[in-house]
């Protein structure tokens, strides 16, 4: 099938020579309210793609558009079965000289041609043109032999929470839509092309601190507490106080303060949240404290009154829509979390007009334990975390779940830590249990480096968990790093070794070893760290945080080898071919010896940063031990190696980071990204007044 003659078809008048426009209207369309427009939109966005990457499939081929069908040629048959709707499913159906692409929904369409693209050796591993894994030139297309139909195992989204205003990016939404995940939060500059790729618009978390911030001005020239102290929960001593108002969750049983934020809630939804599908309603982050006013007890557990509240919301919003006054239906997505006191499931009944609304709880267990499965109840962490997400799940009336995980969550934010085996695992388990939805904080934006594996993973487990996750991994190391996919699988699994026990020495739990050095004055400990439930005692704290850095250094050590490997490999070939390459082929064969060494350099930059950082922590730890068993000739020279180790993390910036709440980047040292430089400063300060 030598120079294919190929037509993609799409059931619009004009597409023979308006296809390639209609691709990229976005910024005109309603896409709400002119279904038929966003339809088009994105079908043919679908069929630009499938054009543009069928070219690079194919040595040769003459691919064109048509709103009819065409004898004479390959046919690629676009459709969609609900053009108002963004369902992910979507069928191939092969035929006697052409494909049929169907999705029930306008992004179901879209995936498609991705999956059709995937059978042809397409991968995206990474936003951006690096990181496509493109198949060799061929003559023939590669076609499934029956109809084949898909649907998402976490139908309920699939995606990221996008924190920082400042987190946006066309290259990454594109590989979401490449790579299947449907759930991203509204930014005006993206906001069309997200529209185009069909995504989900996620917004909200913790709003009410700013909406109930007790010095807020009124109208009437009064501070919210002035005005309205009845609003902030009561403590259980019955006096409330101004300066601690925030560290209660707020009094759900008064009936002005539920109008009041149906209201504020009202407003934003015909403001700055007027694209948004989804709002996150999630209550002060306190941590246990609850109002303990007689009317809210009588509403039951802490998450009853959370939900009461939630179904208050829900009436506000749907009389709205009846009164006119909101335009388009809006999910409410309930927190479940230890922050606000919701980690366990309501013990009374959910209001039907939740489950019917279509509003869904997110569970987040913030302090999981990662060296375990999260079904592992020999682990006393995760036995908690279990129970308490199966409380959701239970009874007729349960609302439905959306798991909510920490891979990059600021404690963990840019470090190797590597999570493949816990997905591989627990992505399977959460939807045997019922779950169907999966989140996580915070996705990365760039340098992924060894994290490439975590989001693609991710994304393959959240659309198909039944994947055959060891076939997965293994065309990711041949297809990612070609002659050093052994040596680069043997890297990770020292990686993922060395930061197992990542939530004992980092997670926001208050008795994490970071936490635990944090809060030190840096003088003359009383006790030893607590070794938690993980660690035997300070010892053990030692002795796993050595060897953590033994297996970073190997991890580094075979990194090293492979990329003087390479670096003598390119030099061979640039001899051997001194001229720029003369065909596609070749062009091919050394843009993936260009990608080999930026992978390997990007994978080395993070290892070093992540052994640093590992390295400072266990000698603070060692120090903390040293000092309280009064052995100072001991802390006089681990501090010496703690101030090398200081002293590199301080010399080289780590990527980007993000202002919050409002825009803005930031780009912060290896040392204080770390999160222990003030406590460098309060040793340095102890230490100097001992010598004194």
């Amino acid at each position: 099938m030598n120079n294919m003659k190929i037509v993609i078809m799409l059931p619009f008048d004009g597409a023979e020579k308006e296809t390639p426009v209609w691709a990229y209207e976005e910024e005109s369309i309603d896409f709400r309210c002119d279904c038929e427009s966003g339809a088009r939109c994105t079908m043919a966005f679908a069929a630009v793609e499938l054009k543009r990457y069928l070219s690079r499939t194919l040595c040769e081929s003459d691919i064109s558009f048509s709103s009819q069908r065409l004898q004479e040629c390959f046919l690629f048959e676009l459709g969609i079965v609900d053009r108002a709707s963004k369902q992910d499913d979507y069928t191939i159906e092969p035929f006697e000289n052409g494909v049929i692409i169907t999705g029930y929904g306008r992004r179901g369409v879209l995936y498609g041609v991705y999956e059709f693209l995937r059978l042809q050796g397409w991968q995206w591993y990474a936003p951006g043109s690096a990181g496509e894994i493109a198949p060799e030139l061929k003559n023939v297309l590669s076609l499934p032999e029956k109809k084949m139909d898909y649907k998402p195992s976490m139908s309920l989204g699939r995606g990221f929470y996008f924190e920082n205003v400042s987190m946006e990016s066309e290259e990454l939404f594109l590989w979401m839509a490449r790579n299947r995940l449907n759930m991203a939060t509204y930014r005006p500059v993206t906001g069309p092309l997200c529209s185009k790729l069909g995504m989900i618009f996620k917004v909200g978390g913790h709003i009410f601190e700013k909406i109930l911030e007790p010095d807020r001005m009124l109208p009437s020239g009064k501070t919210l507490w002035e005005e309205h102290e009845e609003w902030y929960g009561l403590p259980e001593d019955g006096n409330r106080i101004k300066s601690k108002a925030l560290g209660i969750q707020f009094c759900v049983s008064q009936d002005s303060l539920l109008d009041f934020l149906g209201e504020e809630l009202l407003r934003y939804l015909k403001g700055r949240w007027r694209d948004a599908d989804q709002i996150d309603i999630w209550g002060f982050d306190t941590w246990g404290n609850a109002c303990s006013c007689e009317r809210c007890r009588n509403l039951g557990n802490k998450t009853d009154r959370n939900v009461f509240f939630i179904s208050n919301l829900r009436n506000y919003i749907d009389k709205a829509r009846r009164d006119g006054r909101l335009e388009r239906d809006v999910s409410l997505v309930m927190c479940s979390y230890e922050g606000t006191a919701t980690i366990y499931g309501p013990e009374r009944h959910i209001p039907e007009r939740l489950i019917t609304a279509g509003d869904y709880v997110e569970y987040y267990p913030i302090n999981r334990c990662y060296l375990h499965d999260f079904s592992d109840n020999t682990c006393s962490c995760n036995a908690f975390y279990d129970a308490a997400l199966k409380s959701w799940l239970t009874g007729g009336d349960a609302l439905p779940v959306m798991m909510g995980e920490y891979y990059n969550v600021s404690k963990f934010e840019d470090l190797p830590i590597l999570f493949t085996r816990r997905i591989s695992a627990d992505l399977p388990y959460y939807y045997s249990i019922g779950i169907r939805g999966m989140t996580y904080m915070h996705i990365p934006m760039v340098n992924w480096a060894m994290r490439t594996i975590t989001q693609v993973l991710y994304a393959q487990l959240c659309w198909d968990v039944h994947t055959d996750v060891k076939a997965f991994l293994d065309r990711y190391f041949s297809q990612w790093y070609g002659p050093y996919a052994v040596e680069m699988g043997k890297v990770y699994e020292l990686t993922e070794d060395a930061w197992s026990y990542c939530t004992q020495w980092r997670a926001w739990n208050k008795m994490s070893i970071l936490s635990q050095l944090r809060a030190w004055d840096g003088a003359k400990p009383e006790k030893p760290l607590f070794p938690g439930d993980h660690f035997d005692n300070a010892e053990e704290i030692l002795k796993r945080g050595r060897e953590s850095i033994r297996l970073l250094e190997e991890a580094l050590g075979i990194l090293d080898v492979a990329r003087r490997m390479e670096k003598e490999s390119s030099a061979q070939e640039d001899n051997a071919s001194s001229s720029a390459a003369v065909n596609p082929a070749m062009l091919r064969e050394m843009t993936k010896m260009r990608s080999y060494e930026m992978r390997l350099g990007e994978d080395r930059r993070m290892l070093i940063y992540g052994l640093d950082t590992m390295m400072v922590v266990v000698e603070l730890a060692a120090y903390h031990d040293a000092l309280c068993r009064d052995d100072l000739n001991e802390g006089d020279q681990i501090w010496e190696c703690i101030e090398k180790a200081a002293d590199r993390l301080d010399s080289y910036f780590i990527p980007i980071g993000y202002a919050y709440p409002g825009a803005g980047l930031e780009s912060k040292d290896g040392l204080t990204r770390s999160q222990v430089r003030e406590l460098l400063r309060r040793i340095r300060s102890q230490r100097k007044q001992r010598l004194l």
